[in-house]
């Protein structure tokens, strides 16, 4: 498990998604999360990157046809692989 990801601020769900699809057509590998507690934004709407996919991502997301973004934050991997997993 990495120690970071990055979350990806967007203003909006709308733009939140607009930016997945875009990212997603680019081959970039993504995933829709909640915002994690502490960071503000105008939605409760972020995109989780890995590290080791972080470096395609930052190329499409400058590129003028992108949707755009509020802000990127790396953050301390706190997601629990196990979570909600009983078996």
């Amino acid at each position: 498990m990495d120690d970071t990801v990055f979350y990806i601020l967007v203003k909006s769900a709308t733009d939140g998604m607009a930016l997945f699809e875009f990212l997603k057509k680019q081959g970039c590998r993504t995933r829709i999360a909640p915002v994690p507690r502490g960071l503000t934004a105008c939605c409760g709407m972020s995109l989780l990157v890995t590290p080791e996919d972080m470096a395609q991502v930052r190329e499409h997301l400058d590129a003028p046809e992108s949707p755009g973004y509020e802000r990127i934050v790396e953050m301390e991997n706190r997601i629990d692989p196990h979570r909600d997993r009983y078996c």
